[in-house]
Order: C-alpha cells, then sequence, then structure tokens
C-alpha cells in the first residue's frame, strides 16, 4: 500500500508528519504561522490558524490541477448577410455553454482566486469528435439543439465553434488561506475546521465536505470542494435548531456528520447524500449518562466522543444508523482523539502529552484492546523555539543525539514554481524524489554540533516564507489572479511527499521530543494486517539493514545453505507422503456437454517435494464407475467462471483444447469448497508441469472478465523442445485421415524443417506433401511423387490458383508398401528436400517463405510422424499452459525486459513483485515473499424503467413488449435491487442502494433520462415525444484478496503501456490518470519495476488510451476517439515534444490503440480493428488505416502488438493470434484461434517468435 501521511500540532502550533513507510515526524516549513487545529484527507490539509482562519494545504499530487474553459460562440444565418452573431430573440446567448442557457462571455470568465493562473490564451478547438476541422473551427447545424456537423450544408443555418482555455491551480504544496466570511475577518472567526466525504456513496470521485464552525456558534459547509476545485467556491451556513450552538463537530469518510454543542450534548446531521450533500435535519443524540462531551471523531464505520473529563467513548452502531444505537466506555483518558480511514484510533495522552493508538482495533472489535504509545521521534526546525520541550529526564542531550547518528542534514527548501518534484536536491525533507540511489537511504551524521547551528538562513526562508494573506487568496471577494511577477509568494514550492522518507543534508533540523496538542488520521491509511513500523515496539533503527555489505552477506549465506543441501537429493524420505487423495461431492457438465449430473470427485497425486504425476477422476456418487479421468498434465487451463449463488470451476484440457469443445464445469456447494479445489487444482498442475514461482521476461499475461490475471510462460516449453540450435516439435499422426493438415505455429521460415516419416500403401498411385499458405490457392512447394505417371517426383507451385512450370527432374527412389522420410529445409534462396536422409533435389522460391500457413498431406501416404523444427519455441495456442497468478485486475501491460504493471477495477496502479500466490492458493504457495493485500472496489447497476400513460403518467406499468421494469443496461435480463447477489463471499457490499448521479448522457434533477422508446437514444430533458424514461441505481462492493502485486503511488490511472528503452536500462512507462492527463514514470528498472515518480506531460485533449512501442513510439487515444502521435521522443528527451493529431477512419471512434513494430493497430468503439500501415522512422505517423474484417469473429475486446506479435481477445472470450505478420504484410494473414476461457484482456507486448532488434523498422520499397 502507498505510504500515507499521519498528522500531528505540537503545543506551539507547529504542523508535523509522519509517514507510514517512515521513522520520524518531520515539521512543516515554518511560516510565521501558528495553528490551532487541522483537519486532514489524502493531499488535502485544512488547518485553523492562529488568526481563527481557515488555511487549505494541497501536497503530494502526481499531476497539477486544471479545468478546462469552455465557451460556444453561436451565430445564425440570414439570407442577406450571411452568417451574423445577430441571433434572434429565442436563440441562446451568443457565448454560451454547450446547451446555450449559460452565458459565456470570454471577458467575464475569470480564474476564482488568485490560487489560480492562465496557462493559455483563448483559442479556437479544431476537433469535433476526433475529426478535424477547418482553422476557424465552425461546426454546422439545422438549429442550436440539433446535431452539429464538420461541414456545412444547404440546410445549415447556425454554425458555432468552441472556445477553450485552460486554467492551472498554482497553490500546490503550500499553505492558502480560504476567504473569511465577511470582509472584516474579525466580525465571525472560525473555532473548529472539519473535512471528509471522501467515501460518499454515490458522490463525483474526487468531492470532499468541508465543515466548520464560527466563534458565534454556526455551522458552515463550503460548496464546491473536490480535486478540481480545491478550495470550494462559497460557504453556506446550516440551519441549527433554535437556541444551540456548536463549539465543534466531525465529518467522517462517508459524509457523516456529528456535532457538539456547548452544553455538552450531541447533533446528528441526518439526510446526507450525493444529492444533498448538506443533509436535511438535525437528530439529537445523548451522551453517556451523567457526561459532557467536547470533542467527536468520526471514521468511516466508528464514532468516538470525549468527554469534558477527558474520558473516551465508542457509539456502537453507526454504520446501520447515523445516530448509533448505544455507547460503550470509557475507554481511557486523552486529551484528543482522532480515527483513520480504516478506523484505526489516535489519540493525545492526558498527562504527558504523548501520542496514543489503540491496539487490536479490527471490524469485530472496533473499540481495539488498550493504548500504546507510538514510537517515532520528532525533528524539529531550528527556525523555531524549543519552548516546547519537555523536562531534561525526557529529553536526550546533544551527545546521545550525534552518537546515534539522529541529527540530520536537509537542504534549504527551494523557492522554485512546479507543479511536482521534479529533483532529489533541494526538496523539502518528505518530499518524494526523482530518483534515490541505494546509499542515500541510510541516516546520517551531522557534521556540525548542535552548538554551531547558524540562523542566518532560517531567518530568510521565513521571511520568503509566509502563507497567503486571506484577502489576496482563495476564494477572495477581489478575486484576483496569482501573478509571479508581482506576488514573489506565488512562487513558493514546498512539497510534502510520503512515499518515502529522506535523510536530512542540512543542520537544520534536529530531533527531540515534544509536547503534543493534537493527532490528525484523516489522510492516513492504515490495513489492519500491514501495520506501520511504528506500531511495533520500540523503532530505533540504524540504517544498517539494508547496506550492501550486509544484503551480501545473507545472499553468501543462502548460497552456501543451499549447496549443503545437494548432496542430499536422493536420499530417501523419512516419512513417505508420495500419494494423497481428495474428494467432494458437486455437479459436473463433461466435456462438450451442458448435462450437469451429481458426481465424485477425485484428485489423485504422487510425489512428495516434486509431484511426479497426478489424475483427476470423475466417478459416479457411488464410486462404482468411472465417467471420466484425466492426467493433470493433459490441463491447460484452471479458471474459475462462477456467477452469483453459482461457484463454479472450468477445467480445459488439451482433448477440449483442441477439439473446440466446451471445458470439463464442476460447480460446488459453497465458496469453501470452491476456493479449497482451485487452490488443489492449480497447485498440483503447475507442480507436474514445473511452472512455478516467477514467470519468464518473455510471457504473454491475460485477464478473464472475473479479473482472474494468468500468464503463459514459454521458459519451460524452451527447455523441452530446444535441440541444438533448432526447437523441435513431434507431431503424432498415426491414424488420421488422408488428406490430413497441420497448422505450423511459426511458419516456414529460412532455417526451419519438417520431416514427415509415413508409410506409402501398396495401391499408392501418387502422394503429395504441400507447404500451403493463407489459402489453398497458394501453395509454396508441392511435392508430388507419381507411381502412376513415369515413376518421377513432380515440384511445383500453385499462385492465386494457376500451376507454375513443373520440374520433373529425378526419378522415384522408393516403392510401395515401405516407410519413407520426406525432409524439407528452408533455405535462403529455395527449399532443400530429402528423401530417406538423401538430398534430392533443390526448388528455388516462387513465394515469400513467410506466408507459409500450414503443412497438408493428402494421396496415398499414411502419416506416422511429424516433426517440426523452428528457429524459435513452437507454441500451439490450444497447448498453451495458462497459470493463474494471483491478484484482482482489469488491465496488465508486460515489457521484454519481464517488468509488469496492472490496473485494477478502482483504477489503482500495481506493478509484479516477481511472487506466485495469493488468496486463490490457500497458502500452498511455497513463499510468500511479494505477496501482499488487495483491495478492489466497484459498482453494481441495475436499471429502473418506466413508461408513460395519459391517465397516470409515468408508472412501472409496461407494455407487453417492453422489457422488464427492473433489468441490466440492455434491458435483456430481468435485475432488481433485491435479487443482485455478491460473486463470492471474498466480496462485500459497502452502501445502500443510491440513484447514480454520473450515468452517462446525463440525467435530471432525480437522476432519469428519458426517449422516445427503450430502443432509441436516452437524453436529461423530457421532450414533448417522450414516453419512457429511466434511471440508474447503484451499490458500492468491495473484494479483499492479495497476490503478487504492489500499488503505485496515489495517482489513479485507466491506461498502461510499457517498452524497454533502446540501448538503455529503464523501461518508459506511459500512462493514462483518471482525468485524460498524460503521465510518465521515472525511473523503472527491471530492479526497481515501481519506479520513482510519476511526470506529467501537457496535452490539450484528455486521453483515454495509450501505448508506447519500439522506435520511440508513443500513440494515444483521446475520450472524443481521435489518435495522437507523440512527436520529438529520443532517448535523450524520452517525454517528446508535441502531440500530433492522427485523424481516425471515416465515422469510426477509436478507443484504443497498440504500437506493433511494422504497423500501428486500433481498436474502435464498435470492436473492429483497423492498422496504421507505412509506419516508418521517416513516416512515423503512417499514411492511412485499414480495416480488417474477418467473418468467422464478430468482434474483439482486446489487441496487443509488439514486434512482429499481434495477439487478441474476441468478444466470446477467446485468445486469438494473427498470423504471417511480416514487414512487407504487417497486417498479416489471417488468425488462429486459441483457448476460449473467458478471457477479456491480453498483453504480449513481452511476446515474440522471431529475434529482432527492439528498435528496428522495415522500409518498403
Amino acid at each position: 500500500m502507498p505510504s500515507s501521511m499521519l498528522f500531528a500540532l505540537n503545543s506551539e502550533g507547529r504542523v508535523f508528519g509522519l509517514a507510514t513507510n517512515g521513522t520520524k515526524w518531520r515539521e512543516f516549513p515554518y511560516l510565521s504561522l501558528d495553528f490551532k487545529q487541522i483537519s486532514a484527507v489524502p493531499h488535502f490539509l485544512w488547518a485553523l490558524g492562529g488568526d481563527r482562519q481557515i488555511y487549505l494545504h494541497v501536497h503530494g499530487l502526481d499531476i497539477p490541477i486544471k479545468v478546462k474553459e469552455e465557451s460556444y460562440e453561436n451565430q445564425r444565418w440570414y439570407p442577406l448577410d450571411g452568417f451574423s452573431k445577430r441571433l434572434l430573440p429565442t436563440d441562446r446567448y451568443q457565448f454560451s455553454n454547450i446547451d446555450g442557457s449559460v452565458d459565456r462571455t470570454l471577458e467575464k470568465i475569470r480564474v476564482p482566486s488568485m490560487a489560480w493562473q492562465w496557462e493559455s490564451e483563448w483559442h479556437i478547438e479544431t476537433t469535433l469528435d476526433g475529426e478535424p476541422l477547418d482553422h476557424d473551427g465552425w461546426t454546422y447545424a439545422v438549429d442550436f439543439p440539433a446535431t452539429f456537423y464538420s461541414t456545412k450544408q444547404w440546410s445549415s443555418c447556425v454554425r458555432r465553434r468552441k472556445w477553450v482555455r485552460t486554467r492551472k491551480y498554482s497553490a500546490l504544496n503550500s499553505w492558502c488561506a480560504i476567504a473569511p466570511l465577511h470582509k472584516d475577518p474579525t466580525q465571525e472567526p472560525f473555532i473548529y475546521i472539519s473535512v471528509g466525504g471522501q467515501s460518499m456513496s454515490g458522490a463525483v470521485q474526487g468531492t470532499l465536505q468541508v465543515w466548520a464552525v464560527t466563534a458565534h456558534g454556526r455551522v458552515m459547509w463550503r460548496k464546491g470542494v473536490g480535486m478540481t476545485c480545491p478550495e470550494g467556491t462559497r460557504w453556506s451556513c446550516i440551519p441549527l435548531p433554535q437556541g444551540k450552538e456548536v463549539k465543534s463537530l466531525s465529518c467522517g469518510t462517508t459524509g457523516l456528520v456529528w456535532a457538539i454543542l456547548w452544553s455538552g450534548t450531541i447533533l446528528v446531521r441526518v439526510g446526507i447524500s450525493a444529492a444533498m450533500p448538506m443533509g436535511e435535519s438535525w437528530v439529537d443524540v445523548s451522551p453517556p449518562e451523567g457526561s459532557k462531551l467536547m470533542e467527536v471523531n468520526i471514521g468511516t464505520n466508528s464514532v468516538w466522543v470525549l468527554t469534558t473529563e477527558n474520558q473516551a467513548w465508542f457509539r456502537k452502531g453507526v454504520e446501520s444508523s447515523p445516530s448509533g444505537t448505544g455507547w460503550v466506555g470509557p475507554i481511557g483518558s486523552m486529551l484528543s482523539l482522532t480515527v483513520s480511514p480504516t478506523d484505526q484510533v489516535f489519540g493525545v495522552g492526558v498527562d504527558d502529552r504523548n501520542i496514543y493508538f489503540r491496539v487490536g482495533v479490527t471490524m469485530t472489535e472496533p473499540t481495539g484492546k488498550r493504548w500504546r504509545c507510538l514510537n517515532a521521534a520528532a525533528q524539529l526546525s531550528r527556525g523555531g523555539s524549543v519552548s516546547s520541550l519537555p523536562s531534561y529526564a525526557r529529553h536526550r542531550s546533544t551527545q546521545s543525539l550525534t552518537s546515534m547518528g539522529s541529527v540530520e542534514q536537509c537542504d534549504l527548501f527551494n523557492e522554485t514554481s512546479r507543479s511536482a518534484p521534479t529533483s532529489l536536491r533541494n526538496q523539502a525533507p518528505w518530499q518524494k524524489p526523482s530518483s534515490l540511489p541505494t546509499s542515500e537511504g541510510s541516516v546520517e551524521k551531522s557534521s556540525l554540533p548542535n552548538s554551531e547551528i547558524s540562523d542566518e538562513n532560517s531567518d530568510e526562508c521565513n521571511k520568503k516564507r509566509t502563507a497567503w494573506s486571506p484577502i489576496r487568496s482563495v476564494g477572495s471577494l477581489l478575486g484576483l489572479e496569482a501573478n509571479p511577477d508581482t506576488d514573489p509568494h506565488a512562487e513558493w514550492d514546498v512539497t510534502v511527499w510520503p512515499e518515502r522518507e529522506l535523510p536530512c543534508a542540512e543542520a537544520d533540523w534536529y530531533q527531540a521530543s515534544t509536547l503534543w496538542s493534537q493527532v490528525e488520521a484523516g489522510a492516513v491509511g492504515i490495513p489492519l494486517n500491514h501495520l506501520p513500523n511504528w506500531f511495533y515496539g520500540n523503532n530505533h533503527t540504524t540504517g544498517l539493514e539494508e547496506t550492501p555489505w550486509r544484503l551480501k552477506i545473507l545472499e553468501s549465506l543462502k548460497k552456501l545453505h543451499q549447496k549443503s543441501l545437494k548432496g542430499f537429493d536422493n536420499i530417501e524420505l523419512a516419512i513417505d507422503m508420495r500419494s494423497c487423495v481428495k474428494t467432494v461431492e458437486c455437479r459436473c457438465a463433461l466435456i462438450g456437454s451442458d448435462n450437469w449430473e451429481e458426481v465424485c470427485i477425485e484428485l489423485e497425486w504422487v510425489g512428495a517435494y516434486n509431484i511426479d504425476l497426478a489424475t483427476l477422476t470423475i466417478l459416479s456418487l457411488e464410486k462404482n464407475v468411472v465417467r471420466w479421468q484425466t492426467l493433470l498434465s493433459e490441463v491447460v487451463c484452471i479458471a474459475c467462471t462462477s456467477e452469483p449463488g453459482s461457484p463454479r470451476l472450468s477445467i480445459h484440457t488439451l482433448s477440449s483444447a483442441s477439439g473446440s469443445l466446451s471445458p470439463l464445469k464442476i460447480q460446488f456447494s459453497g465458496d469453501l469448497d470452491l476456493d479449497d479445489w482451485l487452490s488443489h487444482l492449480t497447485y498440483v498442475s503447475c507442480k507436474v508441469t514445473h511452472h512455478e514461482g516467477s514467470p519468464g521476461p518473455n510471457s504473454i499475461w491475460a485477464i478473464t472478465k472475473l479479473g482472474d490475471v494468468y500468464v503463459f510462460d514459454q521458459d519451460p516449453l524452451k527447455e523441452q523442445q530446444q535441440k541444438g540450435e533448432l526447437f523441435l516439435k513431434e507431431f503424432k499422426c498415426k491414424g488420421v485421415v488422408v488428406p490430413w493438415k497441420k497448422v505450423l505455429e511459426n511458419g516456414f521460415t529460412a532455417g526451419d524443417s519438417i520431416t514427415v516419416e509415413g508409410f506409402i500403401t501398396e495401391t499408392c498411385g501418387r502422394f503429395a506433401v504441400n507447404l500451403e499458405c493463407e489459402n489453398e490457392d497458394n501453395i509454396a512447394l508441392h511435392i508430388n511423387p507419381r507411381f502412376d505417371d513415369g515413376m518421377v517426383v513432380i515440384r511445383n507451385s500453385l499462385i492465386n490458383g494457376v500451376w507454375g512450370t513443373e520440374e520433373r527432374e529425378g526419378c522415384v527412389t522408393f516403392e510401395k508398401g515401405t516407410r519413407i522420410s520426406v525432409t524439407i529445409t528452408c533455405q535462403k534462396d529455395g527449399f532443400k528436400i530429402s528423401f530417406n536422409g538423401m538430398v534430392f533435389t533443390y526448388f528455388e522460391h516462387r513465394i515469400e517463405p513467410e506466408r507459409i500457413k500450414q503443412l497438408r498431406i493428402t494421396g496415398g501416404l499414411e502419416p506416422c510422424r511429424v516433426n517440426y523444427g523452428s528457429k524459435e519455441v513452437i507454441v500451439s495456442l490450444n497447448e498453451m499452459f495458462w497459470r493463474q497468478m494471483g491478484g484482482h485486475l482489469v488491465t496488465v501491460e508486460t515489457c521484454a525486459a519481464g517488468v509488469t504493471w496492472g490496473i485494477s477495477a478502482d483504477n489503482t496502479p500495481w506493478v509484479y513483485t516477481g511472487g506466485w500466490g495469493g488468496a486463490f492458493l490457500g497458502g500452498l504457495e511455497n513463499s510468500s515473499v511479494g505477496i501482499n493485500s488487495m483491495i478492489d472496489t466497484c459498482r453494481c447497476f441495475v436499471y429502473e424503467n418506466q413508461r408513460w400513460n395519459p391517465l397516470s403518467g409515468f408508472t412501472p406499468r409496461g407494455l407487453p413488449t417492453d422489457r422488464p421494469m427492473w433489468s441490466d443496461s440492455t434491458g435483456c435480463h430481468k435485475r432488481s435491487k433485491e435479487t443482485t447477489r455478491l460473486l463470492s463471499f471474498h466480496w462485500t457490499w459497502t452502501s445502500d442502494w443510491y440513484v447514480d448521479f454520473l450515468t452517462p448522457g446525463g440525467i435530471d434533477s432525480d437522476g432519469w433520462q428519458y426517449a422516445v422508446d427503450f430502443s432509441t437514444s436516452f437524453h436529461p430533458r423530457k421532450m414533448m415525444t417522450d414516453y419512457v424514461r429511466r434511471r440508474r441505481w447503484a451499490r458500492d462492493c468491495r473484494l479483499q484478496t492479495s497476490g503478487p502485486w504492489a500499488e503505485v503511488g496515489n495517482t489513479k490511472v485507466k491506461s498502461i503501456s510499457l517498452q524497454v528503452s533502446t540501448g538503455l536500462e529503464w523501461v518508459c512507462v506511459w500512462a493514462v490518470a483518471v482525468n485524460g492527463d498524460t503521465l510518465f514514470r521515472k525511473g523503472v528498472t527491471v530492479s526497481n519495476p515501481m519506479g520513482d515518480s510519476w511526470e506529467h506531460v501537457a496535452c490539450e485533449q484528455p486521453l483515454n488510451s495509450i501505448s508506447c512501442g519500439c522506435g520511440n513510439q508513443v500513440w494515444a487515444v483521446s475520450v472524443t476517439g481521435s489518435a495522437y502521435w507523440r512527436f520529438g521522443v529520443t532517448t535523450s528527451n524520452p517525454t517528446g515534444e508535441v502531440w500530433e493529431l492522427v485523424e481516425p477512419p471515416k465515422g469510426v471512434a477509436i478507443k484504443k490503440v497498440s504500437v506493433g513494430r511494422w504497423a500501428v493497430w486500433a481498436l474502435d468503439s464498435e470492436g473492429k480493428l483497423y492498422v496504421r500501415k507505412e509506419v516508418t522512422p521517416v513516416f512515423p505517423e503512417g499514411t492511412h488505416w485499414q480495416a480488417l474484417t474477418d467473418p468467422a469473429i464478430d468482434k474483439f475486446l482486446s489487441v496487443s502488438a509488439s514486434g512482429d506479435e499481434v495477439w487478441a481477445i474476441t468478444s466470446d472470450g477467446q485468445v486469438c493470434k494473427r498470423l504471417g505478420v511480416t514487414c512487407h504484410n504487417p497486417v498479416g494473414l489471417s488468425w488462429c484461434l486459441g483457448l476460449q476461457a473467458n478471457w477479456s484482456y491480453i498483453s504480449s507486448r513481452s511476446y515474440t517468435s522471431k529475434t529482432h532488434p527492439s528498435s528496428s523498422f522495415c522500409f518498403i520499397v
């Protein structure tokens, strides 16, 4: 889990931060401003200053906060004047929003406050849904409500164009004051602040709820606070019951708000939702008997309060009712409390003013067991006084600090204007570096004694580091714009970055104890099964754990231990555990059948550490009849295919995959049986086939529609097939019916060979061995011995259905009724043909050998065996062994270096750690190294449908031909809130059903969409002709699992792509954030697959997908469906210079691109494939698109191109490979279909069947 930050205030009002992966409290740079109280969520720290005004600190963001302002210029056509800015009285404004309802005159659009800066001037957008426009950007329509087009028609009476301008939040990583309630800040100052609501059900991602209390006892709510508007827009007063005055309050992660009155009683705000974030009314809650309250703190499912006697109490039942059901306590004495989003509790001690945390907090025991002191020292700034230090007994001496290496150095904070950290040097102590050498990870001693500290630099910094004043600040009534030329504070930038703790490099900091006044845990993410180091005992680390000499000794000890065990490999085991049997009763559908029956399944394996043999047997319930049996070495894939209420496994074997039959399906009585058998079947099959541990770097990764991650590793096949310089594969074909054909997976290029062994029948008149191309009309080589035509051997070729000139030289040297072997070797200029080991003749190429696809045998030859030799490993798609790796993802991408990244359903990026296992293996894995906890969230949707009738309006009564009144998005399947179930017990509901106000296409205030009929398109406003309506209901759920993945940073992404940098050690990682921004990950290598930090790459259009490939190619797809390629990408400038538009195919919206060696492959929104041809170094954007059509494949879900390999997933979940992709034919010849196992995504970017330099291009003449 990425590092997060625990905040605290000391008695001097200084702010400190403690990273979950750190060991010391780090003080915020002192700005001559003391704080009274703080409240935090991830990336946002709100504070109450000593002047009783509100301040905001935004930190740790990988991408800058930008907002694109849009305004549409509208004009109407007149017969005499042409297009004019004169509009009809019923028309929209001359400059308006997209629907014309709001006046958007350019001069009236300003930045909201000084915290924002314009990044550009107003300019015209010259694309429409991905289609380029003329330089003036006009689009045309019959009337303003109609659809606009890029070309003018005779009926075009109106036109419009879009003006855009981007503004940027320039107050990142600095304190920024929020405007006061009145022009005079002292008229009604604030006394309390609380922020939360980051996990409110149905809310737009990034939306926050900020509540405050004034000195007059009024409750204020800040409108519009979110990721795109950190400071919000204005304060709104929340009415209170008559005579009630509030002194403090708390807002939880779900938006729940509790308030404490000056009388010591409680008010709870009810009716809070995404549609009504301010809530509806207040409800009284009685405090613990005989107690008056002074403070309340809310987590996700817990509420803690403090009484005026400093007694802590817990409120139970808040997960089911906002006001809870009862009190539990008292639970210790604390001066202050705080609750994290994971319901972990922290507090400040009453007597010693130390920070404590609650031990043993779990979902089943939310109050925990006891209080424990948090073990983390504080590093204080030299710029402030040390009057808050406690007595001598609790204060380390200077000598002891120096001897322990705890006096650290840190550079003075830089005053540069940047949106994200870009350099290790001149940064805040907790700022994330771009790269960190291993030598800089340990604590260093100070080169100066404490007495030699100078305050000169500190005074200089304090003069520059002043907070933004309330009048010239965020939300100011003046609405001023920050100007770096006139406002020196606009340039200040110091980043709080909690991902890695750095050693100090100056004597500006020193370590000591301090008196704490408040601790704030709203931004810290602490999973209960992965607690930080400072949760455990004394944590006086010396920095020696990761030193090179220590790691070298440990590695030597490991090798010595392995070497000592080598001589005992053949010693007989003391306990014989060579045979194990596992049985269960369940329902089963055999291979190729859909009939379910009650059976007993038996799994038996033989072997101790190395399993030699394993069988899976299907028996009748009485166990007296064997219905089906197979060796687990014949299994190619074991996949979970469960549906809600039906725990189910599918077992694919060689026979089912080769025969295109449905797999063996097993349905268990419950989830526990499913998990147990999935783990054992997977573990035993991987042991038998020797697939364990990390896959090789040239592996193919894939994901099923259930989110399970699989990998095909070709390394075991290499060991089996490699014979000298070739990889050999034998096809057993004894007893097959002639004519017989076999697909040649790697084709038949120079260096390849094939040997056909068989028996010539007594009645044979002639037989033929053909090397065919993509169809039977093209045969590259036709070998045809004829016994009935002069005993000759004909050699020929067939080109487009026309036979060429026969070559008849040479006599038959074999007889009928004998065995024969025919060997064909492909050379650069032709084929060498041998019979029975003797060279017979040579046939020059008439068709490029790269086009050869399959072998065909006809006539009087009965084949017994065929040996196929290739320069690369031979992989048959139906024989590929797919191994489950662990974890839950929706996207996975890899590269030739073996670095692999993935994206979960909640857009969290993950990096592969090199392990194997997790929850799906049930603890059977040999090692848990690299296995981490994973949490994924998603939403379930159902649609409520209604039809209008003249008497009662819209009702849930439909026509007999209508869809169900509760259905899925298609309307084909009946769904309801009551019948919607989760997939397994690993999933849990995290919210109730709510109306989804984020439904695509727009909605009205109640969440409805309207249409003429259910089969037509829906829109948010009701028209006169609309007779049906629908609205979408949503419910959030969460998956708790584990796998060999580590979470990367705090930025959510929706697309990722990796490519090995040519000639360099590092790996290029490009990503698209959820808001459409482009990101480049710095510092990614094989030894550091997670990298160091994100770098933002500007793009005017929000993107949807990205792909990088060989030759420094980077392509992307915008949300409008147009394609872009990055100009200027080089090894010295990996982020390039500018995005260039590539027009998509006419009328096509591209959804995804994948950059191959010879072409760029694109997948559109309809599932159709297109290829950008003639992509060369001279013309890297290519020349034109070519559509790929295949009558056997309806549409595709995913495509992955790399080198000369192109793999894809069809709409029915079948993996397929494009054959014949070469330099001269980048589109390929045809698709070869593989395993159908409910696949949804594939990445083959690390896999290749040909050896080429990674940066080479082919020039087509």
